[in-house]
């Protein structure tokens, strides 16, 4: 049995790929060094703990906004 999209009949008219595509698409990827990790993820977990410490101001902020402190 056959499932058609009748509301998009478009979309049912797409090319298929064929296996050169694929290999095509395979070729293209580079597999990340070691470096290129270590480096995305220092970024990343720095980018975290910032964002982190930037919500737990707010946070304590908002906290103290109606404290005799403030």
């Amino acid at each position: 049995m056959e499932i058609t999209n009748i509301l998009n009949p478009e979309k049912d008219q797409q090319p298929q790929l064929s296996d050169v595509d694929f290999q095509a698409a395979e070729g293209s990827f580079k597999q990340p060094t070691a470096a290129e990790v270590s480096v995305l993820t220092f970024w990343k977990l720095r980018y975290a703990r910032s964002r982190e410490q930037e919500l737990t101001n707010e946070f304590a902020r908002l906290l103290n906004r109606g404290s005799p402190l403030e």
